[in-house]
């Protein structure tokens, strides 16, 4: 799985929390009925934040999943804030006003077609993301470029992480996930890995990475997706949603911050 690769400095093994006690539930992916699936993203920051609809296909059909763009979106926070989204087409609604602030509660509501979906998640307070840099090793004769971070866990609460990776511009499509289980304001390390199938990391590619702290709820939906993924050959499975409803999908709120780096 993805979620590996954390180290607690100087030498100690970083523990992830898995959900390998959660239940995943089978479906048959040819006979179920339609259903409808929500990702949603409240960001720290003034926005503008984003939930994108769409719609399962069977699994013989093809793998293009076009916007729902009939639905009323609200999402509301703690302090009495509340905003109706606006359909930006293919699926996506977006806000205009609503502003992310950690340690508040925001609560989504999804009104389709009589269904009515609902999700509520705390955004987490901002982890303090030191560095992004750039490891060699040498694998029989070939340099192997590591990307690798260096951040420090809020040691006040119990916190998850997700962490998203783009090489010149382009996201690399894999999930990398991790928590502080026994390791409360211990400076982190994670190994993110990047395939050479994609080209190499040479000199002038630009790598980025946003360090995400995420809700327990929103990692448990990564760690079961991630689990799904890698039982592709076996039964297909919906990941563990923190949504009500009847929807697929997940609500996550954030905290985040971003470094950049170009290889010499």
């Amino acid at each position: 799985m993805q979620c590996a690769g954390y180290l607690l400095l100087p030498l100690f093994t970083y523990a992830l929390l898995l959900t390998s006690c959660e239940k995943v539930i089978d479906v048959d992916l040819n006979s179920a009925s339609p259903k409808y699936v929500i990702e949603g993203n409240i960001a720290d920051g003034p926005g503008p934040h984003y939930v994108r609809i769409t719609q399962t296909k069977s699994f013989d059909e093809d793998n293009t999943f076009n916007g729902i763009d009939n639905a009323v979106v609200t999402i509301s926070d703690n302090s009495g804030n509340t905003e109706v989204l606006n359909p930006s087409g293919d699926g996506v609604y977006k806000t205009t006003a609503l502003a992310g602030i950690p340690g508040r509660t925001y609560s989504l509501t999804v009104r389709i077609d009589g269904e009515t979906n609902t999700a509520a998640a705390a955004m987490p307070v901002l982890e303090s993301f030191d560095s992004l840099y750039i490891e060699e090793s040498v694998i029989f004769g070939d340099t192997i470029k590591t990307i690798t971070i260096r951040f420090r866990d809020n040691s006040s609460t119990r916190n998850f992480y997700r962490h998203l990776l783009y090489v010149n511009n382009s996201r690399i499509p894999a999930i990398f996930i991790g928590a502080d289980e026994g390791n409360d304001g211990a400076q982190l390390i994670r190994t993110l890995s990047y395939s050479n199938e994609n080209g190499a990391l040479k000199p002038g590619d630009t790598v980025k990475v946003e360090v995400q702290s995420i809700p327990e709820e929103v990692y448990t939906y990564f760690s079961s997706l991630d689990q799904t993924i890698s039982l592709a050959a076996a039964t297909p499975a919906n990941p563990i949603s923190n949504i009500s409803g009847g929807a697929l999908g997940y609500f996550s709120t954030h905290s985040a911050e971003t470094k950049t780096i170009v290889l010499d």
